[in-house]
């Protein structure tokens, strides 16, 4: 008796777990085209030092200057509850790129022109990307012109 009530409770767990999980997800397709790229470093006599640069595969370059929807995570870099340059993570804040979970193709700025609320829920945008190849000073992509899609 006490086995099947064991049972029965993992299941309720392992349902919930199941249904949160489905919550925060994000959609993967354009994510795993925007993992298509590999790092070097090369020296950059201009620092005097090695910068690591972004080498994008067919996937990524595919989607380079084209009109995209993604879905993620804000990041504001400010304090402002309505920004229009935020970083989108592909992840959680708890699991993004700046806390260590995760690596550099995972976010990307974005530029609006509109004031987005800022959420901690997953947001849908779409906007023109930029594969940033040279500019280290920027993150690998970047998302233009983007614009809240209300579901």
């Amino acid at each position: 008796m006490k086995l099947r009530w064991f049972v029965v409770g993992l299941l309720c767990v392992a349902a919930l777990s199941a249904q949160a999980q489905n919550e925060t997800s994000v959609e993967p397709r354009v994510w795993k085209s925007l993992a298509d790229v590999a790092i070097n470093d090369r020296y950059d006599a201009s620092v005097g030092y090695e910068i690591s640069y972004p080498v994008f595969g067919k996937q990524a370059q595919a989607l380079d200057g084209k009109t995209i929807t993604v879905k993620g995570y804000m990041i504001p870099f400010e304090a402002y509850l309505k920004p229009k340059y935020f970083i989108l993570s592909a992840l959680p804040i708890a699991a993004c790129f700046f806390c260590g979970g995760a690596g550099p193709e995972t976010v990307m700025e974005v530029f609006s022109q509109e004031n987005i609320d800022l959420s901690s829920e997953v947001i849908q945008l779409r906007g023109r990307l930029e594969l940033n190849q040279n500019n280290p000073d920027r993150m690998m992509y970047i998302l233009h012109d983007a614009e809240l899609i209300e579901e």
